[in-house]
C-alpha cells in the first residue's frame, strides 16, 4: 500500500477531533497487514527461540516499545499494536484485548491481567451515521506502576494515574487520579492507597525482610 495512504490512515485513526468511516476497504485491508504480524506473535512457542521471535515482532508492531515487556500471547489489536505505546518493564497477561483504533499509553511496570479490554473506539448515538460505520477515537492513558485486574474494561478517553490500581472487572466509564483502589461497574473509588499498605497486606503485617529489601530506598 502506498506510503502516503498509510499515513493517512494513522493520522486520522488517532486524529481524537475525527470522525470517519472505519469501515473504508483501504482502511480494512491496512489493518489486516497490521494484525497477520500479530498472528504471527499468538502461534509463537514459550521457549527461548520463540522469547527471541516475540520480541523481535514486538519492536516491528509496536507504536513504542520499552524494554522489558512481556506479553503472553494470545493478545488482539485492531491496529495490530500499531497505536500502542509502551514504558518500561509493562507485563500484558494472556487473552488482552487492546483496540488501538486510537493511541494507548501504558506507563512504566504497568501490569494487566488476563482478559483486560482496553478500547479507544466510539461510535455517533445517531442511528444514521452508526449505520454506516461512522467512528471517533479517544486515545486511553494509564500511568506509571498502575496494575489492572483479570476482566477489567478501559472504556474510549480514560485515564488512570500513577500507582492505582483496578479491581478485576471493573468497568472503567471515566479518568481517576493516583493512589487509588477503583472497583466496580461503573468504576468507582474504594478507597486511597496509603502509607499503611506499606505495613500490611490483607490484614498481615508485612515481614521486616521484606520490608528491609523493598521498602526501605
Amino acid at each position: 500500500m502506498d506510503k502516503n495512504k498509510i499515513e493517512k490512515f494513522n493520522e486520522i485513526s488517532t486524529s481524537e477531533d475525527v470522525i470517519y468511516c472505519c469501515e473504508d476497504e483501504e482502511l480494512l485491508a491496512y489493518q489486516s497487514t497490521l494484525v497477520d504480524k500479530l498472528r504471527q506473535y499468538n502461534l509463537t512457542r514459550d521457549n527461548i527461540e520463540g522469547y527471541k521471535e516475540r520480541n523481535r515482532l514486538l519492536k516491528e508492531m509496536l507504536g513504542t516499545y520499552g524494554e522489558g515487556l512481556v506479553i503472553t500471547p494470545p493478545i488482539y489489536a485492531n491496529f495490530g499494536l500499531k497505536h500502542v505505546h509502551v514504558g518500561k518493564n509493562v507485563y500484558i497477561n494472556f487473552n488482552c484485548t487492546l483496540v488501538d483504533d486510537g493511541d494507548i499509553y501504558l506507563g512504566d511496570k504497568v501490569m494487566l491481567g488476563p482478559n483486560v479490554i482496553i478500547a479507544t473506539p466510539n461510535h455517533p448515538i445517531s442511528p444514521k451515521l452508526r449505520r454506516h460505520g461512522l467512528q471517533y477515537n479517544e486515545s486511553v492513558h494509564i500511568g506509571n506502576n498502575v496494575w489492572i485486574g483479570a476482566g477489567a474494561i478501559i472504556l474510549p478517553g480514560v485515564s488512570i494515574g500513577d500507582n492505582s490500581i483496578v479491581g478485576a472487572g471493573a468497568v472503567v466509564t471515566k479518568s481517576f487520579g493516583e493512589n487509588l483502589i477503583i472497583v466496580g461497574n461503573p468504576a468507582r473509588v474504594l478507597r486511597e492507597i496509603t502509607e499503611e499498605d506499606n505495613k500490611y497486606y490483607e490484614g498481615k503485617i508485612i515481614p521486616e525482610d521484606i520490608i528491609d529489601k523493598y521498602l526501605k530506598e
